[in-house]
């Protein structure tokens, strides 16, 4: 399971420089090379994850495109753009399925679960969806976590920090994407959309070789 193109989306400098349309060209070109490499060690079986609506993320509310948004509504530009890679994505993977014997990669959208729950938290129990739980919940990530430390109840903000969904809003979206967040169904139902791969076309790269 793959998902590439998120952050490089949120890149601003390089938006401005190509152009949407150009830049998702570029992005989708970028992928589709990760998924032949892999393909070239011996993979046969890719799920491709699709862009989230990052415009919507509590640091894209803040500084979407390097402006201050002081109404925290959505970078529209950006999702247009999450949208755009994610048609442009879709599209090429059905053709790259053509292009390489014995392959089945198939295409998982989690941009339309992702916006419906941001457009629509309440029903979930979400109070908070323009700010992230820990620190100010407006820019910080990771480590930059630590001070003032994190807000008293997680189960109440969709973010975790100011880009990634917290642990709650994650099985909401993994449920609605892919029919279930616990590992064993999630396994089942992704084994089902990739289906069974043909052995005899499988090849081993001679480091992961299966011992004889």
């Amino acid at each position: 399971m793959i998902l590439l193109g998120s952050n490089d989306m949120a890149n601003q400098l390089s938006r401005s420089l190509y152009g949407i349309d150009t830049y998702t060209d570029i992005l989708v070109g970028l992928a589709l090379d990760v998924y032949k490499e892999l393909y070239g060690l011996g993979a046969r079986r890719i799920g491709v994850v699709g862009a989230a609506p990052i415009g919507c993320v509590p640091r894209e509310r803040v500084t979407g495109d390097g402006l201050l948004i002081l109404e925290r509504n959505c970078a529209e530009e950006l999702n247009d753009a999450a949208k755009l890679f994610n048609s442009k994505l879709s599209t090429a993977v059905s053709s790259l399925n053509a292009e390489l014997p014995g392959a089945k990669i198939v295409y998982f959208d989690i941009y339309s679960p992702a916006l419906s729950l941001i457009q629509n938290p309440a029903p979930y129990g979400f109070e908070e969806v323009k700010r992230g739980c820990c620190a100010t919940g407006n820019i910080e990530l990771g480590i930059l976590c630590v001070v003032p430390g994190t807000c008293p109840d997680a189960s109440k903000y969709l973010f975790w920090d100011s880009v990634h969904p917290g642990e709650k809003a994650t099985r909401i979206i993994s449920d609605q994407t892919f029919g279930s967040s616990s590992l064993s169904s999630l396994l089942g139902y992704i084994h089902k959309r990739l289906g069974n791969i043909n052995k005899s076309s499988y090849v081993y790269p001679p480091i992961l070789s299966p011992l004889s």
